[in-house]
């Protein structure tokens, strides 16, 4: 009787269901940074990949118009709701050399929103300065 392949065995198993279809790590970051993300993520209780995804969607948003929902993130432990302020929150909270890396890649980004708009002299001075800004 032929024996079967390793192939063979493997095409014949049900597909694995990984439980989440987005990505979890941010790219051009390093291993250990993404793994520092990680680790708040699972301290605040947040769903695995949530930094990434409000990273993805700052750089999205940044380079065209936006509404108010586009930046509103869902969670209490966020003080204002919005995407930028998570992505502090999270800066915060790793080391200093992750804090950099993050920090640094966020730069160009934050430029471009800031090409983007201009600040309004109407809001609240306490607010962060993605909070303060108008657009175009």
């Amino acid at each position: 009787m032929p024996r079967r392949t390793p192939g063979e065995i493997r095409s014949q198993l049900p597909l694995r269901n990984t439980g989440h279809s987005r990505r979890t790590v941010i790219g051009g970051l390093s291993a250990s940074t993404n793994r520092q993300i990680a680790q708040f993520e699972r301290e605040r209780r947040l769903p695995r990949g949530d930094i990434a995804l409000a990273f993805h969607r700052w750089a999205q948003r940044a380079g065209r118009g936006r509404n108010a929902e586009e930046w509103h993130y869902g969670y209490s432990d966020v003080a204002t709701g919005h995407i930028r302020t998570l992505l502090d929150l999270a800066a915060r909270n790793l080391r200093p050399r992750a804090r950099r890396e993050l920090q640094a890649a966020l730069t160009p980004i934050d430029a471009r929103v800031q090409k983007r708009t201009v600040n309004d002299p109407f809001a609240p001075r306490h607010l962060p300065w993605w909070q303060r800004r108008i657009e175009i």
